[in-house]
């Protein structure tokens, strides 16, 4: 074997190691489905074509084109490495930006469902604290409103009428206190809901 063969076969070795890498890129890309990706593999593949010429022309030179020949390969080899070199990193850096990108809308959305769990969980308290507070209140309501008549039974003259107005004043605060509670119970289920 010459020199000149042995040095073309470690080219082609090199240049069948450098496609392969080359291929996994690209397939990696149109599975991703990147244009830009597949923009940058389209340049990489003209200069990979190139090094195919340039050792295709290696095969059939003489040994006075030899020389000139191999520099040229060797450029060639040189820009397809660099171009490759140059995808391989704008892959990565794709890649990088996707995976960053999903994990950020995983994360919005795990917050998300935090937020109506815990809005959930809020309104489930306040629901429950406003039943017993409105259920208290009503019942404390109630009770003073029955004790008030009870008394307004028995009582004559301006008795009489210090419990009536104390029974309207019972009666008006349980009325309106009832309301608010009953409101503010709507306002909070109708905000809480996702």
């Amino acid at each position: 074997m010459t020199e000149q063969d042995a040095y073309i076969q470690k080219m082609e070795a090199e240049q069948r190691e450098a496609t392969a890498r080359f291929r996994e890129i690209e397939a990696q890309a149109e599975l991703a489905d990147n244009e830009e990706t597949l923009d940058v593999l389209t340049g990489v593949r003209g200069f990979n074509d190139d090094v195919n010429r340039e050792l295709q022309a290696l095969r059939r030179a003489d040994q006075r084109d030899w020389e000139r020949l191999k520099g040229g390969a060797e450029n060639a080899r040189r820009r397809f490495h660099e171009h490759l070199d140059r995808a391989g990193t704008r892959w990565e850096e794709l890649r990088a930006a996707y995976r960053r990108q999903r994990e950020a809308e995983v994360r919005e959305l795990s917050a998300q469902v935090d937020r109506w769990e815990a809005a959930r969980r809020r309104a489930t308290a306040e629901d429950s604290l406003l039943t017993r507070e409105e259920l208290d209140f009503i019942k404390r309501g109630l009770k003073n409103a029955g004790d008030l008549l009870n008394n307004l039974r028995h009582a004559h003259g301006h008795a009489w009428k210090t419990v009536r107005e104390q029974y309207e004043a019972n009666w008006r605060e349980l009325m309106e206190r009832s309301r608010r509670i009953r409101a503010d119970s709507d306002v909070a289920a109708g905000s809480t809901a996702p």
